[in-house]
């Protein structure tokens, strides 16, 4: 789980060895539960990967940049 900063910082990593971001999911995380956001997910696994899926991952953070979510990124 990574807070949205960090999440930026390892979709940059990715994007350095070329590694596509094949999706974001979201998570409101407390001290007792995790819970998976189904309206705040990014899947970008099935049919045509976009050429700068780092980009559309980006965006995708920003624009929840103040939900308070945490985040997992598959790349």
């Amino acid at each position: 789980m990574l807070d949205v900063d960090d999440a930026l910082i390892f979709i940059d990593a990715a994007r350095e060895e070329l590694r596509p971001v094949l999706g974001v999911e979201s998570f409101r995380v407390t001290e007792t539960t995790r819970r998976p956001m189904m309206d705040h997910i990014l899947d970008m696994s099935v049919g045509d990967l976009p050429a700068d899926s780092w980009a559309e991952a980006r965006l995708f953070l920003e624009q929840r940049r103040h939900l308070g979510f945490m985040f997992e990124i598959v790349v």
